[in-house]
């Protein structure tokens, strides 16, 4: 299959591009184009196109012959640009992947979303979930530039399955951990301990494993998927650490015993047939 991967130069890229190109096991080693506005290392037989995904004609151009597009191109926190750059930008480039793909027939078109879209990521805000662990059913309510920017994201997704019967897929995943920092987790028995969030990871080898999976497993229309791993970054239960956090919680937490993470990935593992491997647990 012929794929293009925005964004493939990143951290989290350049994960998913090694992980498509992998043959072992009897699995089919895809074809990558990677767009980048940075110039950088790319695995060899894999083309690499400087460009702007905020420009619509660059993105039409790269895209074209491409089986599926795997869109992970945006900024990545709101932190280090304004806040309407976090919002113009993510919106934008998923608008403009979305549309590319659109006029020339590309039929599968996932985007990386986060559990940012869900809220109590950047910023403290004084609600509580409907339900915990939270799942794909859970209201959106973020608050933050990026975390809205994902809900527009996944918006944009959803209506070009709807009007031009595309398959998009929208994955949330939370913290994305690379391999030294899940040893690092190792060494310091968990993560430290700052304000009140929902203490998600994911090891960035199985989540690009799920975008892989995401553009092999049939899919019909549009579905957003959390991907996280099956128990929380913190060494205490979130029973105890989320109610000491943020006292309101405590009934929701309840269930949170032992390693229990708060957010459910099962659709996830039933759709794309994935499970999280790597743990901060075990080596």
């Amino acid at each position: 299959m012929k794929v293009v991967v925005t964004g493939g130069v990143g951290k989290l890229g350049q994960y998913v591009v090694r992980e498509l190109l992998e043959s072992t096991q009897g699995r089919e080693s895809h074809t990558i184009t990677v767009l980048d506005h940075v110039r950088g290392d790319v695995p060899p037989g894999v083309r690499l196109i400087l460009g702007d995904v905020l420009d619509l004609g660059q993105v039409v151009g790269v895209l074209a012959g491409a089986d599926a597009v795997i869109h992970l191109a945006g900024i990545p926190h709101p932190w280090t640009v304004p806040d309407d750059v976090v919002f113009r930008t993510n919106t934008l480039a998923t608008f403009n992947v979305h549309e590319a793909a659109a006029r020339l027939g590309i039929r599968r078109v996932v985007t990386a979303s986060s559990e940012a879209a869900v809220g109590w990521t950047y910023r403290r805000h004084d609600f509580l979930p409907d339900y915990l662990p939270i799942d794909e059913n859970h209201p959106l309510r973020a608050q933050d530039p990026y975390g809205l920017s994902k809900i527009a994201g996944e918006a944009i997704a959803r209506s070009y399955s709807e009007g031009y019967a595309m398959e998009t897929v929208a994955i949330r995943p939370p913290w994305v951990c690379a391999p030294e920092e899940l040893e690092e987790l190792r060494k310091q028995g968990g993560r430290k301990i700052g304000g009140f969030q929902l203490f998600n990871y994911v090891d960035v080898r199985d989540l690009a494993e799920a975008f892989r999976l995401s553009i092999e497993r049939p899919i019909k229309g549009h579905v957003a998927l959390l991907v996280a791993n099956d128990e929380s970054s913190v060494a205490e239960p979130l029973s105890e650490l989320l109610p000491r956090l943020y006292p309101a919680i405590r009934e929701l937490a309840k269930p949170l015993t032992g390693s229990k993470p708060a957010a459910s990935n099962a659709r996830a593992k039933q759709i794309l047939g994935w499970n999280p491997r790597h743990s901060w647990r075990r080596s």
